[in-house]
């Protein structure tokens, strides 16, 4: 009893950190388990940028595709009464636009008819002439009225008050 008396202090003082040691242990195991949360947090963040990447990939290597297949081939329309070469190539941009799923301003509708019209030399139809446009050169013509500065953009927008854009019911 004498010894446990004499070392009462230095016991204490050794459970105290054994004690002290565990806890630190513990709580090391703790933030290395929270830094491990981190790591994977970061990889699944990863792993959805990666994702959202190749789904826009994919998403406009299907834009380009559609593209692609919108500028391959014909589109013929039959003149009607009141039709012109003009109203007939903004009906083949309009179709275009709509196959090919791109945007295009009124502005670029009306340089991009107009680029067609000229090129054709501008025609006189006749009522049931039949009109061919190949998707490729309308395809062009849209590039082409996308591609305007903004000043050439604001000059065709001049233009855009005085034209009908609604030709459902022609060609």
């Amino acid at each position: 009893m004498e010894v446990i008396e004499k070392y009462k202090w230095l016991i204490v003082a050794g459970v105290a950190v054994i004690v002290l040691g565990g806890l630190l242990v513990i709580n090391s195991n703790q933030a290395n388990d929270a830094d491990s949360d981190d790591q994977t947090t970061m990889t699944e963040q990863e792993k959805k940028a990666e994702k959202a990447k190749e789904t826009k990939e994919k998403e406009e290597a299907a834009k380009k595709e559609k593209a692609e297949k919108a500028a391959t081939g014909e589109r013929t329309y039959t003149a009607q009464s009141g039709d012109s070469y003009a109203v007939l190539a903004r009906k083949a941009v309009q179709g275009y636009a709509k196959d090919a799923e791109v945007s295009v301003s009124r502005a670029q509708i009306v340089a991009a008819e107009t680029f067609l019209t000229t090129d054709a030399g501008s025609p006189l139809l006749e009522v049931g002439q039949q009109v061919t446009f190949d998707k490729g050169t309308v395809a062009k013509a849209v590039s082409d009225a996308q591609s305007l500065t903004s000043a050439e953009l604001a000059a065709w927008q001049t233009y855009v008050p005085y034209v009908i854009f609604d030709t459902s019911k022609n060609g």
